[in-house]
């Protein structure tokens, strides 16, 4: 039987009451792990950069719509909070469209109506789970690309040194460390970095530097062999033209 993953839980609110009754509602529901309270957002700020890493924050809707946005903007640039969902926690009568809209507009990832419910709570552990698995794969697709630029700029310098006649082994031993990376891939990475290297190649442009000597044609020596080739291969085929003429003559009838 494999192990519940547990989500630590931060719970930004002015009012101990409702804070401590979202607390113990958080205890009914097994998938939540630590639960920390904060009374302000400044408070919650001094956890955002402690050593915790959050995976919901949920966040009391008394608090001003223009403080929140700033708190969730800035928490989720830190690793502590980059992975959280966030959730505003509203009063059943706030349900309506436009406040809903305006939640999502300030960053909220999601919204929690009092009273707080068993099924409720586990549908936020289970966004909090796919938010988590989104925004992780949104980093790694940004490095993966990152990596690839990479690639295709030394492919495209080692084409170059080639064309130009350099000896391309260092370069070539780079390329190999710089590809190392995607041999570790599997899974959901491996698709993304197969769909980002598919177009990225095919998006690249010719490179700009490619060495080209001027042709200044074949050298004298050259021409003369393949002349000599030439001149060969037309004596062979009029050789062969000439003993087919009396076997072609013997067979016309005499007048």
């Amino acid at each position: 039987m494999s192990a519940i993953t547990k989500y630590d839980a931060l719970i930004i609110d002015p009012n101990l009451d409702t804070r401590m009754r979202l607390k113990t509602a958080t205890t009914s529901v097994h998938q939540f792990g630590k639960v920390q309270l904060a009374g302000s957002l400044r408070e919650g700020e001094g956890f955002m950069n402690g050593d915790q890493e959050w995976n919901v924050v949920f966040i009391s809707f008394t608090i001003p719509r223009d403080e929140i946005s700033a708190f969730i903007k800035d928490s989720k640039e830190k690793p502590q909070g980059q992975d959280a969902a966030y959730i505003l926690v509203l009063k059943t009568n706030d349900q309506d469209s436009s406040t809903v809209a305006q939640n999502m507009m300030i960053g909220a990832d999601g919204q929690l109506f009092e009273p707080y419910s068993v099924d409720y709570l586990l549908e936020i552990t289970e966004l909090a789970a796919r938010i988590k698995k989104e925004r992780s794969s949104a980093r790694e697709k940004a490095a993966l690309k990152f990596l690839i630029h990479d690639v295709i700029e030394q492919i495209n310098l080692m084409a170059y040194l080639k064309s130009a006649g350099y000896d391309v082994g260092r370069g070539i031993k780079r390329f190999k460390n710089m590809c190392s990376v995607f041999h570790t891939l599997e899974g959901d990475s491996l698709e993304n970095y197969f769909e980002l290297a598919v177009d990225m190649f095919e998006e690249s442009p010719f490179p700009k530097k490619i060495y080209q000597k001027s042709y200044s044609g074949a050298s004298s020596r050259v021409k003369k062999r393949m002349e000599q080739k030439m001149l060969a291969k037309l004596e062979g085929e009029m050789a062969g033209e000439e003993d087919s003429k009396p076997v072609e003559e013997a067979k016309q009838p005499s007048a």
